[in-house]
Order: structure tokens, then sequence, then C-alpha cells
């Protein structure tokens, strides 16, 4: 079985720090039901993928409300664009 990624960090980038083309505007987190919702997947289905670690998480304390790392996704998709990018060339 895979580790668990250590994907819970405590705080992200502010907005005036975004990369110019950042997709989700001045938003660097989303509530899980919102990213539920805008991905078509139950919340149910999100909590676990949060729990697992396979989905980036921000949270000020354990117990505290979960929230979606935009920023991150933004990040890993850019990372693995450009390495697409240079394997093609």
């Amino acid at each position: 079985m895979p580790k668990k990624l250590k994907t819970s960090v405590n705080s992200a980038p502010t907005a005036g720090n975004l990369p110019g083309d950042y997709p989700f505007g001045n938003r660097v987190s989303e509530s899980l039901a919102d990213y539920a919702k805008r991905m078509g997947v139950s919340v149910g289905a999100m909590r676990t993928r949060a729990d697992r670690g396979m989905l980036p998480i921000l949270q000020a304390a354990p117990g505290k409300k979960r929230e979606v790392n935009l920023y991150a996704i933004y990040m890993n998709a850019r990372y693995k664009g450009e390495r697409y990018t240079e394997m093609m060339n």
C-alpha cells in the first residue's frame, strides 16, 4: 500500500503572488462541497480522497474545516505539463 502523502499545510500563497496564468482567479482554496459539486462527484467521494491523501487540502489544525488547495492542483498540473512538453521535444 502506498504511503499517505503529507498534503495538508497551514497556509497558501496570497492572491497577489499568483502566476499570471492561474485559472482560479484570486481563490487559492475551495470548500470540499463546492469542489465536489464543480467536479460532479459526491461530497463523500471528495472527503475520502482527502482522507487518503489523493487531494491536496488546507487545514488549520486537526479537526478544523478542510478546504481543497487549488494552488497545489494548479502547480501539479503545470509541472506535469512541462514534463510532458520536455518529453515530446
